[in-house]
């Protein structure tokens, strides 16, 4: 005796074969735009990490270098970051504006700092060696350069440290 099979081959059947397979093109549709944000948000850290490692290399070049020397660096962070600030948390405020962006880190061991700090993916600071911190901010503490100017870095020939202008 055979079995009415009505269910299987009707509209039900095959409307839940197509409600499934959109159901699962949804899926990889979402789990591919959440994948390129995922890279894109790498790629932007990535970018950040880059530019404190040049920053520390372009400052190194300088600090080693036998004479006297001026020399321009491009800054190179993601749209985000409007501005490149150096300080010593620890002297006096001078620039209240931009140090209100920054004066979470007050305790940290650190002389550069990235605004505003929550695009900065977790690395809003880090601490610079070879530069004349001191030079840098003695007009204005923190000192900040918006992220599409450039820094100038000085080194002359009785200087011990690079001065960032």
């Amino acid at each position: 005796m055979e079995k009415n099979k009505k269910g299987q081959e009707g509209p039900m059947g095959m409307s839940f074969g197509v409600i499934f397979a959109i159901f699962l093109i949804i899926i990889f549709i979402g789990a591919t735009f959440f994948g390129i944000r995922q890279f894109f948000k790498i790629s932007k850290c990535t970018q950040i990490g880059n530019f404190y490692d040049s920053l520390q290399r372009e400052v190194d070049k300088v600090f080693y270098a036998s004479s006297v020397e001026n020399k321009e660096f491009k800054i190179n962070l993601p749209s985000e970051i409007e501005k490149v600030c150096f300080a010593n948390l620890s002297s006096t405020i001078t620039n209240r504006e931009d140090y209100e962006e920054i004066a979470d880190f007050e305790f940290e061991d650190a002389n550069v700092f990235l605004i505003p700090y929550n695009s900065a993916c977790n690395i809003p600071y880090k601490k610079i060696n070879r530069i004349k911190i001191d030079e840098i901010i003695k007009s204005k503490n923190p000192y900040c350069v918006y992220a599409e100017e450039n820094l100038k870095f000085t080194k002359r020939i009785y200087d011990k440290f690079v001065i960032i202008e």
